[in-house]
């Protein structure tokens, strides 16, 4: 039987400085080339998934934000998205603003992906909106009122402050909003001691967005191969035949692992790919 591939991106396939390594890059083409079924399943957005995957055509579409949207890479086109319903967004914001934290909200408008934040951030956000402006990210927008984008559909909360903070928070959206939210607390990788919150509708999971990508292409009949490092990926290691974590990945999410593989920066899943691929294509 066929085997779908289907890969985290930070702590799994990209290097500890957020990139392809040469060997990675290059031994993806000649994957692809062959016919290997693979894509990504990434937290990133699509603007910074591009530029990543620039020179490597993966003719599957990607799950961005988790499972926010199916995506074609070439074009940009969402081919499913999965918003937060509107006044869950309004009710989401003013308790993330009775908290004193300020979120960064993603949004589609039909034709346009947004990223809209508001004044006087902290550090943390700021480290965003700096690493955007320095990729060139078209996306992004300062609003003194953030209702006032209400009118497009939220796709994301992004919420950036301290451990402590933002578990409160946590706790507060699990009371007040039971069962309606896909939600994950993490340390930046690449800002230690600042933690991102995020939040998404309930069906914007990794495994959701996978079982979309099947039937969009006709993959059912395909067993599932993931890989991943952190607790963001349980969902869709829940439903792979076979779940691959680095060895950086989370304890948590080890433990729902059916095999454990090397540390992201030794080009493991490429490595582990390329291995399997052979096996059936001898």
């Amino acid at each position: 039987m066929p085997t779908l591939y289907v890969s985290d991106l930070d702590g799994t396939l990209l290097t500890p400085t957020a990139t392809l390594s040469n060997y990675t890059r290059d031994t993806l083409n000649r994957l692809l080339a062959s016919g290997l079924p693979f894509t990504v399943a990434t937290s990133r957005s699509i603007s910074s998934v591009g530029p990543i995957f620039q020179g490597v055509s993966l003719p599957l579409p990607v799950i961005e934000l988790n499972g926010a949207y199916i995506t074609d890479l070439a074009t940009g086109e969402h081919l499913i998205v999965n918003d937060i319903a509107i006044d869950l967004a309004a009710e989401i914001l003013a308790l993330a603003q009775s908290h004193g934290i300020k979120p960064l909200i993603s949004s589609y408008n039909g034709q346009d992906d947004h990223v809209y934040f508001t004044t006087d951030v902290n550090p943390g956000i700021q480290w965003y909106i700096d690493d955007a402006e320095a990729n060139e990210d078209g996306r992004w927008s300062c609003r003194g009122d953030l209702t006032e984008i209400f009118d497009e559909q939220v796709m994301r909360f992004t919420l950036i402050d301290t451990q402590a903070r933002l578990t409160v928070l946590a706790q507060a959206l699990k009371q007040h909003f039971p069962e309606r939210l896909d939600m994950h607390l993490f340390e930046n990788l690449y800002q230690p001691d600042w933690y991102w919150l995020t939040l998404q509708d309930k069906s914007a999971t990794k495994a959701n967005g996978i079982r979309e990508l099947q039937m969009l292409h006709e993959l059912q009949d395909h067993n599932l191969t993931v890989f991943g490092d952190h607790n963001n990926d349980i969902s869709m290691f829940q439903l792979a035949d076979v779940a691959v974590a680095t060895a950086n990945a989370t304890s948590e999410l080890q433990r729902h692992a059916t095999e454990i593989i090397g540390h992201h920066g030794e080009d493991s899943v490429v490595k582990y790919l390329e291995s399997r691929w052979s096996m059936v294509n001898v």
